[in-house]
């Protein structure tokens, strides 16, 4: 079995990490980019149709549960959805493929954003295995958002780690601006073999730059609930593609947002078989 350990290789030449990590990312990835592809197609739904309105996370998980075969595709996406928080995890404490350079100040703030998104796909995972127990769905996602806001307010320095937490988020968004302008989205992926190279990388693009703009919106509700202590605009991923559904010329706003999504989730899905698990 191949180690994923540096002293397997005294060279210092880059190993293949375990097998089972390997799997747990590439499953990972594929997990989640199903659940962008449900969002995303649930939020273009909303922009075509004025009577509906675009869904998060929570509303994706009913909508497949409703389905036919439900829960056991909800089963699958969760086991999925928990590999790839293992993986977040794994990048944010150990970084194993940037093990030469994790301390510098670039991969501490990378592995404070993997812990970050493997936080709040942890959440999707909650709701998803709440469901599949049988104990009823979780409360609406704007409510549940509010709510948590609002103990936070109630804390001392609450408005303050609100306000942080919302700015987070938010360059977290403008992160994935620059990862749509940069070759980091396809650093660890070998597409000289496929013929699909230039759809794949801009399947990327506009994926990374639709999540920019759903993230940038997020944090920017987040300190404004900070600013005015009101929770009433502090609000997830629905409220956001909701709130752009509001604007003028949101439907061409939020199919542009829902296309983007769509495009993220399937270049996380078609990269993987090309995707190098290597730690330095």
């Amino acid at each position: 079995m191949v180690n994923a350990r540096q002293d397997a290789q005294p060279s210092g030449e880059p190993t293949a990490l375990a097998p089972w990590l390997r799997w747990v990312g590439h499953s990972g990835y594929v997990a989640e980019g199903v659940i962008y592809v449900l969002i995303g197609g649930l939020a273009l739904v909303a922009a075509l149709d004025p009577a509906q309105q675009p869904n998060g996370p929570n509303g994706a998980l009913a909508k497949l549960a409703a389905a036919p075969f439900g829960d056991a595709m909800l089963a699958l996406l969760a086991l999925g959805l928990a590999a790839f928080v293992l993986w977040q995890v794994v990048l944010g404490i150990l970084d194993p493929e940037h093990r030469g350079d994790r301390r510098t100040i670039k991969r501490r703030a990378v592995r404070l954003g993997c812990l970050l998104n493997g936080a709040l796909h942890g959440i999707v995972v909650g709701e998803a295995a709440w469901r599949l127990l049988g104990l009823g769905a979780a409360a609406d996602e704007g409510r549940s958002q509010a709510a948590w806001t609002g103990r936070a307010l109630a804390l001392p320095f609450g408005r303050w780690m609100i306000a942080a937490t919302g700015a987070g988020i938010a360059l977290f968004g403008l992160f994935q601006w620059y990862r749509a302008a940069s070759r980091t989205k396809t650093e660890r992926v070998d597409l000289t073999q496929t013929r699909l190279r230039g759809v794949i990388i801009a399947l990327g693009i506009f994926g990374f730059l639709a999540r920019g703009v759903l993230f940038a919106v997020i944090g920017a509700f987040l300190i404004d609930a900070a600013r005015r202590y009101d929770t009433a605009n502090a609000t997830g991923i629905a409220g956001a593609l909701i709130a752009l559904k509001r604007q003028e010329y949101g439907h061409w706003l939020l199919g542009a947002v829902a296309a983007g999504l769509i495009s993220y989730g399937v270049f996380q899905i078609i990269k993987e078989p090309y995707r190098n698990f290597r730690a330095t």
